[in-house]
């Protein structure tokens, strides 16, 4: 297997030029790939109640909407389960689930 040096440039460049920029600065296109990448990061290492620690002024919709043109739908249909039930079990459920 060869490792695609140019596009592990472009993925570090994307992190460290565009994921660190305030949001306002941000055009739609960048922000939903920044929203998706932060919601992806957060459910991978502390689940839905450590992306709602962390990103607590996250709109909702515009997650959605993100998740629904970045992402697949089963991401998508995960996130809206998180956020209206997954509170009752901890979200044990929805995080085991998102992988």
């Amino acid at each position: 297997m060869s490792v695609d040096i140019e596009r592990i440039n472009r993925w570090d460049r994307f992190i460290e030029e565009i994921c660190y920029k305030d949001m306002s600065a941000l055009n739609k296109i960048q922000r939903m790939a920044v929203l998706c990448f932060w919601y992806d990061a957060e459910m991978g290492s502390g689940g839905f109640s450590g992306y709602k620690d962390c990103y607590p002024d996250t709109d909702p919709e515009e997650l959605r909407e993100a998740l629904a043109v970045v992402g697949t739908r089963d991401i998508v249909d995960n996130y809206l389960e998180a956020s209206t039930i997954g509170e009752f079990d901890s979200w044990v459920k929805t995080d085991s689930e998102y992988y």
